[in-house]
């Protein structure tokens, strides 16, 4: 009897210590913000325009789209992440379920970050799986795996926040999209003239050795100012999802 009592014992602190460090693994949000920039990827002025579109939705038509940026999502997959989190931090209304998130992790090493939209059960017929998953290699891929943070979240919020405007034919103020850069990178620019010294030391010399140097690049993961500015959100209507969602690897 004593054996089977300190069984169940042992098995229940197991249990209460892995719900433990599941919650802990899951930050509280922040007041007055709908842009949680944790990993502190985004640049102050791309904040602001996002919680200000998101402050203008959500007083026109009751539906909140969160920004959130992680270093790591702890191992956990990242739709039932995505779903924990609108439950937990009650994103969208309580009766109609229209919240939706946009989640990315910047800690987890190229190619092994992820993204995710996770919706509610109220917008899942707006925005499918499908839709999502499009969006993202659409709007987030190209410009994240180019190193611009900023403007992956800018189209991708832009995209997701017209089909929720359309949804609720409301006809406020929209995000635009933003235009890949095309100019060349620092480094770049830097081998280039390495490569141009080069083939002129080799002319210069007829075809004897010159200096060798060897370019790299590398993968910026976006820098700014993270936290929270106020506005006129007034806290978490305490939405739900039923799953619905897309995520994408980068």
């Amino acid at each position: 009897m004593k054996r089977c009592t300190l069984l169940l014992a042992i098995v229940f602190f197991a249990f209460t210590v892995t719900i433990d460090i599941t919650q802990a693994a899951m930050p509280k949000p922040m007041k007055n913000t709908y842009i949680h920039d944790f990993a502190n990827v985004l640049s102050t002025p791309v904040e602001d325009e996002l919680n200000h579109y998101s402050e203008q939705l959500d007083n026109g038509t009751g539906a909140e789209i969160m920004v959130v940026t992680l270093d790591t999502l702890n191992g956990q997959e990242a739709k039932i992440y995505a779903t924990k989190m609108i439950r937990e931090w009650g994103i969208g209304n309580a009766e109609k379920n229209n919240g939706v998130l946009i989640l990315a992790t910047f800690g987890q090493g190229e190619g092994n970050n992820d993204v995710v939209i996770g919706v509610g059960q109220g917008l899942e017929g707006a925005l499918p799986d499908g839709k999502l998953g499009r969006i993202l290699d659409s709007a987030f891929y190209p410009y994240a795996s180019n190193g611009e943070i900023s403007r992956a979240f800018q189209n991708t919020y832009a995209e997701v926040f017209q089909t929720v405007a359309e949804e609720y034919k409301w006809d406020g103020d929209t995000p635009a999209q933003q235009e890949m850069d095309e100019s060349m990178p620092t480094w770049q620019i830097i081998l280039l003239i390495i490569l141009v010294l080069i083939v002129i030391t080799f002319s210069s010399n007829g075809g004897g050795g010159g200096p060798r140097s060897r370019g790299r690049g590398g993968y910026p993961g976006g820098f700014g100012r993270g936290g929270s500015r106020g506005g006129g959100f007034g806290g978490f209507g305490g939405g739900s999802s039923a799953g619905g969602g897309a995520s994408r690897k980068f």
